[in-house]
């Protein structure tokens, strides 16, 4: 979810950069931010995501009888 999240984030600041009216310095600061929110999001749900993965694979260990 925290990627989905993420995803949205950066799209919606792409949008906002690619309007004329970025040049101005609020909403580019603004759509900075909303940039690096969502950085933040896919971030964390790529870590969550890589930390389930090994846990998972660490209970369902290779070794029989481990």
């Amino acid at each position: 979810m925290p990627i989905l999240v993420g995803i949205a984030l950066q799209m919606r600041a792409l949008a906002i950069l690619l309007d004329i009216k970025s040049l101005q310095r609020i909403i580019h600061d603004r759509a900075s931010r909303i940039f690096i929110a969502g950085l933040i999001f896919t971030a964390s749900g790529v870590g969550m995501a890589i930390l389930l993965d090994f846990f998972d694979i660490a209970a369902k260990s290779a070794l029989p009888g481990v």
